[in-house]
């Protein structure tokens, strides 16, 4: 159980582990990563991924007056040109039409940044941003692995001014530790930050669904 002086990282951390672990064992995850599906899923996937990464830096354009979020919102970790990038090379979409789990999850984060609501804002950023550099390496290259995707077409998860993502992870979390929220802004946090892992498995199941006429034994 967390206590006054639980470091907020920690608290995030302990917080949303079982819905971190319901994200990544999502049925779609799992047989993209598995090589069960093929290029057309990933291309699918990043079409979603430019609206939320949008709107999520969107919202931090709205909230850098805020000095706590400046102490996290770098915008070397911006997703979205390089997204753009990515999906002109694998032929997908700029602006696809949001599935309407995507649709949730963009609307969310435009209430964040209307609201300045940068409790909420700095849990988005945490979720997306640390598993991006945490993990990302990993998913791009299974893509070309599995799916003969082009390197220079999985851009998005390669950071190349990080030099050392495992020392910027940690001075990420030592800065998030270093902010001041009083107790009903932690709670928000913390909300916030469970129900973006949500909205990232709604979006999963939202693929799952509109692609499981293609694989039906696998997305079933």
């Amino acid at each position: 159980m967390a206590t006054a002086t639980t470091l907020l990282s920690e608290q995030l951390r302990e917080e949303t582990r079982q819905a971190h672990e319901n994200a990544e064992h999502s049925v779609f995850m799992e047989r993209l990563l598995d090589g069960s599906l093929d290029a057309s899923a990933f291309v699918a996937f990043q079409e979603q991924a430019y609206l939320f990464y949008s709107a999520l830096e969107d919202a931090v354009d709205a909230c850098t007056g805020d000095s706590r979020l400046g102490a996290v919102a770098d915008r070397l970790l911006d997703r979205r040109a390089v997204l753009q990038e990515d999906l002109r090379a694998l032929g997908g979409t700029v602006g696809a039409a949001p599935l309407p789990e995507t649709a949730a999850y963009v609307a969310e984060l435009q209430r964040i940044g209307r609201e300045r609501d940068v409790p909420a804002l700095v849990a988005h950023h945490y979720t997306r941003y640390l598993g991006d550099l945490a993990g990302g390496q990993v998913i791009g290259r299974l893509m070309t692995r599995h799916y003969g995707v082009e390197e220079s077409a999985t851009a998005f998860y390669r950071f190349p001014h990080i030099d050392k993502p495992k020392r910027y992870r940690d001075a990420y979390r030592g800065a998030l530790d270093a902010m001041e929220f009083d107790d009903g802004e932690r709670h928000r946090l913390l909300a916030a930050a469970r129900a973006a892992f949500a909205y990232n498995s709604g979006v999963f199941e939202g693929l799952r669904r509109v692609l499981q006429h293609r694989w039906p034994t696998g997305l079933h």
